[in-house]
C-alpha cells in the first residue's frame, strides 16, 4: 500500500483504489508504478480477481498534468512516462493471470479512460462515464486507446470518441458495450464486490486459461487457432486436480473446491 494507491483483499479478490481524490485521481508515475507492483504480486498471493477503483466518487481524470510538468514536460519526458511508467502498467494489467475488473464510479477519462479499457471488465455505477479527451487539448489517446477502443465498440464509434472527445454516460456505455453492467450509485462498492468475488469463486486454472485464450484470439483474428489454443487449454485443465473436482463436483450437485493444481 502507498498514499496513492490503497490495496485491500478479501475472498480471493485484490482491490487497488487510486487515492487521489482531490485530483479526482489523476494518476502520475508513481501512482502507476504503485498499481504495476500490486498486480505483478497478485500472481502468487492467493488473489483470483482484481478490482481497480477510484476514491471519493471519480475513476480516474487521466493523467496528473502539474506532476507531469513538474518533472520536465518535454517530449523526451512524456515519451519516458508513457513507456517506463504507464505502458509496462497497462501490460501488466492485460497480461496478469486473473481477470481484472475496472470499478467506473465517476470519471474515467484520458488515461483513465485507457486504463479501464485495459481491464477484462468494466462495471459502472449509475454516474460513471468515460472520454478520450486527449483531443480537447490536441493530443491522441495515449494508453491503448486507439487499439482497444475500436475492438470494443467497432471502428466507426471509437473514431467518433477519438476526435470528439465526448463524454459518454452509463446508460449509453453499457448499450455500446463498453460497460458490462450499470449498478447504482448507492450500491455499487457492494455489487461490484459480489460480481469480483463470484468470479473469484471459479476455477483458478480456467480463469487463467480462459482470459489467456480469449486475448490471444483477439490478437490473432483466426477462429481455427482459437479452437486448437482452447482445445489445448481444456487439455491442461482436465489433467489437473481442480479439473476433475469440477467435473465431480457438478455430477454431485455440490459446490467445487478449487485448490488451484
Amino acid at each position: 500500500m502507498t498514499e496513492t494507491l490503497q490495496i485491500t483483499q478479501a475472498a480471493g479478490v485484490t482491490t487497488l483504489t487510486i487515492n487521489r481524490p482531490h485530483i479526482k485521481n489523476a494518476v502520475d508515475s508513481a501512482t502507476m508504478i504503485a498499481m504495476r507492483e500490486a498486480i505483478e504480486a497478485c500472481e502468487t498471493d492467493g488473489t483470483r480477481c482484481i478490482v481497480i477503483a477510484g476514491a471519493g466518487g471519480a475513476f480516474s481524470s487521466g493523467a496528473d498534468i502539474m506532476a507531469a510538468m513538474q518533472s520536465g514536460g518535454t517530449p523526451d519526458d512524456v515519451y519516458r512516462v508513457l513507456t517506463e511508467a504507464y505502458g509496462p502498467t497497462l501490460l501488466a494489467i492485460r497480461g496478469s493471470s486473473w481477470p481484472v475488473i475496472a470499478a467506473v464510479d465517476g470519471v474515467a477519462a484520458g488515461i483513465g479512460c485507457d486504463l479501464a479499457l485495459a481491464c477484462d471488465l468494466r462495471l459502472v455505477s449509475a454516474r460513471g462515464r468515460f472520454s478520450e479527451i486527449f483531443i480537447k487539448v490536441g493530443l491522441i489517446p495515449d494508453g491503448g486507446g486507439t487499439y482497444l477502443l475500436p475492438r470494443l465498440i467497432g471502428h466507426g464509434r471509437a473514431m467518433e470518441l477519438m476526435l470528439t472527445g465526448e463524454m459518454v454516460e452509463a446508460e449509453k456505455a453499457l448499450s455500446w458495450g463498453l460497460a458490462n453492467a450499470v449498478f447504482a450509485v448507492e450500491s455499487f462498492a457492494d455489487e461490484v464486490q459480489a460480481y469480483a468475488a463470484r468470479i473469484a469463486s471459479q476455477s483458478p486454472q480456467a480463469l487463467t486459461s480462459g482470459k489467456r485464450a480469449m486475448l490471444a484470439a483477439q490478437h490473432e483474428g483466426d477462429y481455427a487457432a482459437a479452437l486448437r489454443r482452447e482445445a489445448a487449454a481444456q487439455r491442461e485443465i482436465f489433467s489437473s486436480e481442480d479439473g476433475f473436482e469440477g467435473f465431480q463436483a457438478f455430477m454431485e450437485k455440490r459446490p467445487p473446491v478449487w485448490k488451484g493444481r
